[in-house]
């Protein structure tokens, strides 16, 4: 499975174990010593290395949008900006509706907890697991927010999401409530 836009926490969290299991993490983690360091020559072999497995791991459209950048860091940095979206409501607000939304049906229970588990990872990735609770009030009042626009109906959703997501961080259940009125 190749990165295409749509999967970038599941790519990188695999790419980081790949290369972390090659010692070639130090790659996409800093940039290349300068050309008149001792280790200069080894360093950069090893950074090749490291550009053609990231190069292999993503769909041609993505990797042509990074093939001209000079360092693997620089690779990694962008698509991580591009893609990566640790920050977005959107994305956060899309994992809980799934969560919500998610139900055995007729599939055998394995199959539904592996589901569900990987939904949790990749709330995970997004809202990791604090002890500040400012930040955890901040987290249930996503999860809340999430849950009153997901259970809205689709033509007051269609209308409402895109501007109350749109925000660097998801307002209040209360500040959005006063924008779907």
């Amino acid at each position: 499975m190749k990165l295409n836009g749509s999967n970038y926490l599941l790519r990188a969290q695999a790419f980081h174990i790949f290369i972390g299991a090659q010692n070639k993490l130090a790659h996409v983690l800093q940039a290349p010593p300068a050309i008149t360091d001792h280790t200069y020559v080894t360093r950069f072999t090893g950074h090749y290395f490291v550009i053609i497995w990231l190069l292999n791991s993503l769909k041609e459209k993505i990797s042509s949008s990074i093939i001209f950048l000079t360092t693997a860091k620089e690779m990694w940095d962008t698509l991580k900006v591009m893609y990566g979206n640790e920050k977005n409501p959107s994305r956060v607000y899309e994992i809980y509706k799934q969560l919500f939304d998610l139900k055995q049906g007729d599939r055998f229970v394995p199959e539904f907890y592996r589901e569900l588990k990987g939904l949790i990872d990749k709330l995970e990735m997004h809202q990791p697991t604090v002890t500040d609770a400012a930040t955890l009030r901040g987290y249930r009042q996503d999860q809340a927010v999430s849950k009153f626009l997901s259970g809205l109906s689709p033509t007051l959703r269609s209308q409402v999401c895109g501007q109350i997501l749109g925000e660097k961080s998801i307002p209040t259940l209360t500040v959005t409530f006063s924008r779907v009125m």
